[in-house]
């Protein structure tokens, strides 16, 4: 035992190695319908039930409504953000009946920064942005370049279009591990997403057939260690998609 211990730290492996676990990052993406389910109903605490089940540290949040008529009023962002404890972020796509519709990012950390970048996108469809938010996690996980988006459901042609801006503002050779979710509104086999295959993207949750996605770059040092699209059938017309991931640098 003696010797082997002495091996050991003859190759650089020190005693505080063993039993140490790998930082885990949990992560979510929902695309909320502004928070209305297939029941009709708008009902903030039972998105935020789905979220908080999930235990996620990072959320990307889809079609999410400030203060618009139809959901009278209300901060979607800050309503939700505050029932989980989280922060958040708020990005405009367009402006909608009185208020404001587009994007949310919640943290479980401080969001460090934001920016908002508008995708292309042709006359008679709707404007399209991506939300860039910059969060330094504890628990041992780099600084995130965490980047939430919503693409076009009516042209594939624009899509592709909006998935080629996407690769111009993720940062290149920069400190923070990226990190891309969103509605794709785009199967796995489509152009788009074949687009970012090529480019090197792994799809976190693995085979499947959706259109909502959690994507890192194929030299990142992330390990999946579980992956699914969570059971929420009513509160939205999307299923959350969430990742469990152990930092492996």
């Amino acid at each position: 035992m003696r010797g082997l211990l002495c091996l050991l730290i003859g190759m650089g492996v020190t005693l505080s190695t063993f039993g140490q676990e790998a930082p885990v990052l949990r992560l979510l993406t929902y695309n909320i319908h502004h928070a209305e389910g297939l029941d009709g109903k708008v009902d903030y605490d039972r998105i935020a039930r789905v979220i908080r089940d999930t235990k996620a540290d990072l959320v990307a949040l889809q079609e999410v409504d400030i203060q618009t008529q139809r959901t009278d009023k209300v901060d979607q962002a800050i309503t939700i953000a505050s029932k989980l404890g989280m922060h958040q972020v708020f990005g405009r796509a367009i402006h909608f009946q009185g208020g404001q519709y587009g994007l949310a990012v919640l943290s479980r950390w401080p969001i460090l920064t934001h920016k908002v970048h508008a995708l292309p996108y042709r006359i008679n469809q709707e404007p399209r942005i991506a939300l860039e938010t910059h969060i330094r996690p504890d628990k041992g996980i780099p600084e995130l370049c965490f980047i939430d988006t919503h693409l076009c459901h009516l042209s594939e042609t624009t899509r592709s279009e909006q998935v080629q801006r996407l690769l111009q503002i993720v940062p290149k050779n920069g400190p923070a591990e990226v990190i891309l979710a969103g509605d794709f509104n785009a199967r796995p086999d489509s152009s788009p997403m074949e687009r970012l295959w090529g480019e090197g993207w792994r799809d976190l949750l693995g085979e499947h057939h959706g259109i909502d996605y959690l994507l890192a770059p194929g030299a990142s040092h992330w390990e999946v260690r579980s992956a699914r699209i969570v059971d929420a059938p009513v509160a939205s017309d999307h299923m959350p998609v969430f990742v469990e991931l152990e930092w492996k640098q």
